[in-house]
């Protein structure tokens, strides 16, 4: 009898890893398709509003956002307005706001907006964000003094195939507050501003402009750096080591910017 609890242990031990990895690859694909369904959403929002893009903040009803925003901030649900607390807003108010956006009519399903592998139900729902230079505000709120272009036609956006539309992000105040910003280009460009989230391994998902799916791997330091920027909710990093760099240029060249742009924005 101890010889059988002994084999199943070892059995247990060598198995029970590779279901675990097995059940994490089942997760990744399911982000994945979730990238895809909203995707193809924000495309097809573009299609039938002459080429306009969807704003990529969150809507709050004073002074975040606009109305055409692709999800809203969270939501009173059967009220008028955003839930002004929303480090403790409900995950029912949170996918309130989700189905307020521009882009729930296409899904008409909350699900996709949240990873499986997600472990922030505690805290927030949705699971992705835009970058601001997709129809976004900091840029308009600049000025136009930010480090990139705004692009707010689909037509205006170079190279889709390259450019991710969406990805995924951890804010620590409630929820995905706005749009997920970085320097591309320019004075100053060779930092981490606001972190992405790990959700699979050491990896993390993205949606590009065509419709398809990646998933991209971290080096150590940028795994560093991400848990940093977390940590302090704001701030910057810049990496120092050549993995480290090389993961901060390859987000570089996949920020969207517009037709025309030699690369990354000055």
């Amino acid at each position: 009898l101890l010889v059988v609890i002994a084999i199943i242990a070892l059995l247990m031990g060598v198995l029970m890893p590779a279901l675990m990895r097995a059940k994490e690859a089942g997760k990744t694909v399911k982000c994945q398709a979730n990238l895809r369904t909203l995707t193809t959403a924000w495309y097809t929002y573009a299609m039938d509003n002459d080429d306009k893009l969807c704003g990529s903040w969150n809507y709050n009803g004073g002074g975040w956002g606009d109305p055409w925003d692709w999800a809203w901030a969270p939501w009173r649900v059967g009220g008028n307005s955003a839930v002004s607390d929303y480090f403790n807003a409900t995950r029912q108010e949170k996918q309130e706001g989700i189905k307020k956006g521009v882009l729930y009519p296409y899904t008409r399903s909350v699900d996709c907006y949240h990873c499986p592998s997600d472990k922030s139900f505690g805290r927030n729902f949705r699971t992705y964000s835009m970058p601001d230079s997709l129809n976004g505000k900091w840029a308009k709120n600049k000025g136009g003094n930010a480090n990139w272009t705004d692009v707010s036609h689909l037509s205006q956006l170079k190279d889709p195939a390259t450019k991710y539309v969406l990805l995924e992000e951890n804010d620590p105040r409630g929820y995905n507050i706005n749009a997920w910003v970085i320097n591309p280009g320019g004075i100053g460009s060779m930092v981490w501003s606001d972190p992405l989230v790990v959700w699979h391994g050491s990896r993390s998902s993205f949606g590009f402009g065509d419709g398809h799916a990646e998933t991209w791997k971290w080096s150590n330091e940028t795994l560093r750096i991400f848990r940093d920027l977390r940590d302090m909710s704001q701030g910057q990093r810049t990496p120092s080591t050549e993995d480290g760099i090389r993961d901060l240029e390859r987000i570089q060249r996949s920020w969207p910017v517009p037709r025309g742009s030699s690369g990354n924005d000055p």
